[in-house]
């Protein structure tokens, strides 16, 4: 008898759940829910966006969805 006595008949590679390597993302900056940003970090983040930085460069580092970081410029210039 075989170690794979856990295998259904008939289930393929399919219908197993797909890994992702630990540094493949989630496929985008969400940030963690619940969580809140000081003024100074929110000040600091749309200064650099001001300065001329890539808004979804500054989006990945900071780990801020590209939106969140356009409201708070948009926000400063109102």
């Amino acid at each position: 008898m075989d170690d794979k006595s856990d295998v259904k008949p008939g289930a393929t590679e399919a219908s197993a759940p797909p890994t992702r390597a630990p540094h493949a993302g989630g496929g985008g900056a969400e940030a963690s829910p619940g969580r809140r940003f000081s003024a100074k970090m929110k000040l600091a983040a749309v200064q650099r966006l001001m300065r001329g930085e890539s808004l979804e460069a500054l989006s990945r580092e900071l780990n801020v969805p590209a939106h969140r970081l356009s409201e708070w410029r948009d926000r400063v210039l109102i």
